[in-house]
């Protein structure tokens, strides 16, 4: 009988060869689901020791259920699937991966931002369907000159703004919890208030985790306080932005655009007409993915319950 069972709620990305070898390793059975919700959920989980996590969600009722679990090591630098606080009355450990896209998803912010600004996909679509310089021009400014603002300053916001750095912007705007308005960041780039940043941003991008404090954290009032040809980028997750409050902004022009690949409900509802819009660009939440990320994500994550279970405890805890 093998010393530990260890199970992968939902494989998304490509076989588990990497976890597998790592895994077992340690003497562990591993079993491994495509997708796993409710009771079948439940019942894969309960005898595990570890648990590798992407998107099932660990609620309360699942980590109640289980008997013998001491990790949870999630696939992602986020968590707001995995209901900490009862794993910590658990006492499972959580873990995560924090490093292992960062700038995979600062190369797809800036991406986003030139594909608006220079309509790249309507574009590129005229062309293949036969038409050559048949797509209306819209509104398009010249970037080098403008204002970038970068909410939330961890990895990825750090990784940002050196990219920003050859694209010439007048100013580079930070805000960030950990900063207060004044700090320098570099010779020329200075953190400020969230006001500042609102008012005074050509391109607005989001950089924070999902927590009960940032739900939400753009809405109808952070709108009336950005230009009305602001542009708002996100890339974090998607229920940062009230969605309701976007749509209504960009309807009415109260800003000229966003660009995003994350919305709170994936795939959009059918109440959504987000997608509709012309004034936006909606990629499918695919900011963190190169081959390099995965490998290394797959690698990470079972690292993390390999540690736990060996040492109690892994590099990055929750």
């Amino acid at each position: 009988m093998k010393k530990y069972k260890i199970v992968i709620t939902d494989n998304l990305n490509g076989n588990c060869d990497r976890e597998k070898k790592i895994l077992e390793s340690i003497d562990a059975d591993v079993e491994i689901y495509r997708e796993l919700k409710g009771e079948e959920l439940i019942k894969a989980v309960e005898e595990a020791d570890a648990v590798l996590v992407d998107m099932a969600e660990m609620t309360s009722e699942v980590i109640g259920h289980m008997k013998k679990c001491k990790v949870i090591s999630r696939y992602g630098a986020g968590y707001d699937n995995v209901d900490t606080a009862a794993a910590a009355k658990a006492g499972i450990k959580v873990a995560i991966v924090p490093d292992y896209c960062i700038h995979e998803v600062a190369e797809h912010a800036f991406a986003l931002l030139l594909s608006f600004e220079r309509n790249i996909a309507q574009r590129a679509k005229a062309v293949r369907e036969g038409r050559w310089r048949d797509v209306p021009t819209p509104k398009m400014k010249r970037i080098h000159g403008s204002v970038l603002g970068i909410i939330g300053y961890g990895r990825t916001g750090r990784a940002l703004k050196a990219m920003a750095e050859g694209f010439g912007f007048s100013r580079v705007l930070i805000y960030s919890r950990g900063l207060k308005p004044g700090d320098q960041i570099d010779d020329s780039v200075f953190a400020v208030s969230l006001e500042t940043l609102l008012k005074e941003s050509d391109y607005i991008s989001l950089h924070l985790p999902l927590n009960e404090d940032t739900k939400y954290f753009i809405d109808s009032e952070s709108f009336d306080l950005m230009k009305n040809d602001a542009v708002l980028i996100n890339t974090s997750r998607g229920a940062l932005i009230n969605e309701g409050h976007l749509e209504t902004a960009l309807k009415k022009g109260l800003i000229r655009g966003a660009a995003i690949d994350v919305l709170e409900y994936e795939p959009p509802r059918g109440s959504s007409h987000l997608a509709q819009l012309e004034n936006i660009v909606i990629t499918d939440h695919r900011a963190y993915y190169s081959e390099d990320s995965i490998a290394l994500l797959k690698e990470k994550c079972a690292a993390n319950a390999v540690s736990v279970l060996q040492s109690g405890s892994a590099e990055y805890m929750v």
